[in-house]
């Protein structure tokens, strides 16, 4: 997920990083935060997306009910 391979463990993203990196629009990112299926953390004024939620929902299906 991270575009440097040297960089830092990343462990939260911006609304707009974690779209662009699940290959989403925003407002498409918007919409799973809004129906539930995508949780976020607020972190002062910052809307972040853990990057186990964007692991956990680019996972088939099969293995997400396990």
């Amino acid at each position: 997920m991270d575009a440097l391979p040297n960089a830092l463990t990343r462990y939260a993203y911006s609304l707009d990083e974690a779209a662009e990196s699940i290959s989403l629009s925003r407002r498409s990112l918007y919409h799973l935060i809004e129906s539930g299926e995508l949780r976020t953390v607020k972190l002062g004024r910052r809307r972040l997306v853990p990057r186990s939620e964007l692991e956990r929902l680019c996972q088939p299906a099969e293995e997400q009910s396990e």
